[in-house]
């Protein structure tokens, strides 16, 4: 059974019980305003907003308005998640532009202390330890486990575009920027193989566009695949 609801396509199999989503193709350009796909930690602090583009016309993006203060322990929490996708392997991409000097971009998301993200960032990781690279969330505070050589993300306060591809069975993490052909940030890690996916900052603001999941490993239960945290 395939379902399609707006910028949302699923392939389903149907039980006695209810469909079980097998695969997900998403896309949201935000150009019909509606937020509904999103869920977001605070609303208020999130607009869709527009403006002239030489190629596009009037191009419309999700804007981040203010930042809020990271979690204790120290970890992210102002981004938006998907809420229809729960998703082990996928292929995520995204415009996005920083404000600040960051953006982040969140997966395999189990629940607030569990999670991966990405932090694309206008410095290297040997300038600051907790920029530019791949952490984890696992119960306590974010810990790096790639990219610490890599050089910025987002160099500048144009629009970029960044890819997240995720291999959960072989543990296999992989970011890209700008359509490059090798991974800025790649690592093998195994500690959650299934969740939601999100975009957000750390503790700054910024814009997104042309938001794209697509993943035939959805369906799988976030909670079954937790573990303990790994000494690093």
């Amino acid at each position: 059974m395939t379902l399609c609801l707006f910028g949302l396509a699923v392939v389903a199999t149907s039980t006695l019980a209810s469909p079980i989503l097998e695969q997900v193709s998403f896309h949201d350009d935000f150009e019909s305003g509606d937020r509904g796909w999103w869920q977001f930690p605070h609303p208020e602090d999130w607009a869709i907003l527009s403006e002239k583009d030489a190629a596009l016309g009037v191009n419309h993006y999700l804007h981040m308005k203010r930042n809020r203060e990271p979690g204790v322990p120290r970890r992210p929490l102002q981004f938006a998640l998907l809420k229809k996708a729960k998703v082990g392997s996928f292929d995520f991409q995204t415009r996005l532009r920083r404000e600040g000097k960051s953006m982040i971009v969140v997966f395999n998301y189990v629940d607030t202390l569990h999670f991966y993200y990405a932090h694309l960032s206008a410095d290297r990781g040997r300038q600051d330890a907790v920029h530019n690279g791949i952490f984890i969330v696992n119960g306590e505070p974010r810990k790096r486990i790639a990219g610490i050589d890599a050089p910025p993300a987002l160099p500048d306060r144009e629009w970029h575009k960044a890819r997240v591809t995720r291999d959960a069975r072989a543990g296999a993490i992989q970011v890209f920027m700008d359509d490059a052909h090798e991974p800025l940030f790649s690592v093998v890690d195994d500690t959650f193989t299934c969740g939601q996916v999100g975009i957000g900052s750390f503790d700054e603001t910024g814009d997104f566009d042309d938001v794209v999941l697509n993943s035939n490993d959805a369906g799988c239960e976030p909670g079954a695949t937790l573990r303990p945290a790994k000494a690093r």
